[in-house]
């Protein structure tokens, strides 16, 4: 008899547990009170004008920020509102994908239950939902992808084909790595005889059609801005610079064991070597596909040129599906037990390092806090904000993408209006893009830099004053000096 509502003890159960990973991953937020991340404070700058594409990026991320910020305020969490609340419904997504796909079964209750809870705890889950990333909404909009290709299959009615090609579409706006998407669906086809005419069906090209119409608008942005997204795209890929590296795939490999988890890594090493276990069956022929694929493709991307270990992340909501189901089947619950228990573990080191260490008298410094990159900046943007307090006729200046980003989010609002120094004219970002001193370039400016342009500044403005450097130190051991300069009207090197 139903739980509650018509809902299964499996589905209370789960959904009980999403909820309570949830509030712990906010709770411990609040405690560290954890800084952005640059490319974090970098999407936050792109969210505060919504548009249909940014350099890097398609516009999912900031959008999402927008609506964060908005819900629950511009601190930190309420930047990364979003992402906490992404990755529980993709967990739920994907209990209900699976159980649907193995609805046959009388086991595919619980079979879905693991594969959810199984996920929500993955490394790169927890790590995740503490940040805002476009790999969250990509991997929520290719899990229901999944799920509506479920009905396209078995209907085979054009409604269904159109809706996944809506989610599809969706999931190119939050990142390009979605079209993978096509690839695992061609591969499926492939290994499914009984499929294969879907090869010559209009219907997933009518799909493909909806999701390329739905990008249009981050085609047409792109178009207006010299194509620098697809550009940077194929840029950071270095396939111009394709070369053999078999240790940059070895690099990967191993990536994947703290990506994926190394028992559940481990487990679909395992099952990928023994085709057998899932080619004859249809249901785990389609996790396997929109598995294996994509990661075979990243795999020899990695040994080509370079690949990092999280592009692939995706790949890992099938993945995870595979190697449960395939656990599960055949009676290794204790392994999905396991699994689970390893994750929170490495969760709770994640959230809880600072606790933990204090606990131990162990005095962390720069290279030994694992959120070294991330601290400091909220005492440098403070001491900004109250500089450029003083001098009202000056703008925020930077010449760093990451430290650019990082001051405008922390000096709020008094960076607003800022610029970007851009002396070579590059365009290998989005302040490059968009706030470039050249499009503006007289007024007085406070120059905020870690690079000595002493000799340099003279040449470019039209006066130049130093200021009192400001001088952060996060840890006894590490001291930061940024260098401070008043300047007016630039004229360029």
């Amino acid at each position: 008899m139903p739980a509650y509502a018509g809902m299964t003890n499996h589905a209370l159960t789960l959904l009980l547990i999403l909820l309570a990973l949830a509030a712990w991953r906010v709770l411990a937020a609040a405690h560290l009170g954890m800084e952005l991340y640059a490319d974090e404070a970098q999407y936050w700058t792109w969210s505060l004008a919504p548009d249909w594409g940014y350099y890097s990026k398609p516009p999912m991320v900031a959008w999402a920020i927008w609506l964060g910020t908005h819900l629950f305020g511009d601190g930190e969490l309420g930047v990364r509102a979003l992402s906490v609340l992404v990755y529980p419904l993709t967990a739920w997504l994907l209990f209900l994908f699976v159980r649907r796909l193995f609805r046959a079964d009388p086991r595919a209750e619980a079979m879905a239950f693991w594969t959810g809870v199984v996920y929500a705890t993955l490394p790169f889950v927890s790590l995740g939902a503490w940040l805002i990333t476009t790999d969250a909404f990509l991997i929520l909009f290719w899990t229901l992808s999944l799920y509506l290709l479920g009905f396209a299959l078995d209907s085979g009615r054009w409604r269904d084909w159109l809706l996944l090609g809506l989610a599809i579409g969706l999931g190119l706006m939050s990142k390009y790595s979605m079209v993978f998407f096509g690839l695992g669906l061609a591969a499926y086809l492939a290994i499914a005889p009984e499929r294969r005419r879907l090869f010559l069906d209009p219907r997933p090209y009518g799909a493909a059609a909806v999701a390329l119409l739905m990008l249009l608008p981050n085609v047409l942005w792109n178009a207006g801005h010299q194509f620098v997204s697809y550009a940077h795209t194929a840029e950071i890929s270095q396939l111009d610079r394709a070369l053999f590296h078999p240790a940059a795939l070895l690099e990967f490999v191993v990536g994947q064991f703290a990506v994926f988890g190394p028992l559940t890594f481990a487990g679909l090493l395992v099952i990928a070597a023994r085709p057998k276990t899932w080619l004859a069956d249809d249901r785990l022929r389609l996790l396997a596909a929109f598995t294996l694929a994509p990661l075979a493709a990243f795999l020899g991307l990695a040994l080509l040129s370079r690949a990092f270990a999280n592009w692939a992340a995706f790949a890992y909501a099938a993945g995870t599906a595979l190697v449960c189901v395939t656990w599960f089947m055949q009676g290794k619950r204790r392994w999905l037990i396991a699994a689970v228990a390893l994750h929170l573990a490495a969760a709770a080191a994640i959230y809880h390092a600072h606790d933990l260490t204090g606990a131990l008298d162990i005095q962390l410094g720069r290279k030994t806090d694992p959120y070294g990159r991330v601290t400091g900046y909220r005492a440098l943007g403070a001491e900004v904000a109250k500089r450029l307090q003083a001098m009202p006729d000056a703008r925020l200046l930077g010449n760093d993408r990451k430290l650019f980003a990082l001051m405008r989010y922390y000096a709020r609002p008094y960076g607003d209006n800022a610029r970007y120094l851009n002396p070579t004219g590059g365009l290998d970002n989005h302040y490059a893009l968009t706030a470039d001193l050249r499009d503006a370039p007289r007024g007085v400016f406070l120059l905020v830099s870690e690079d000595k342009l002493d000799a340099k500044l003279p040449t470019w403005f039209a006066e130049v004053v130093p200021q009192p450097p400001i001088e952060i130190r996060p840890y006894p051991d590490y001291l930061v000096t940024y260098r401070v300069w008043r300047v007016r009207d630039y004229r360029g090197p």
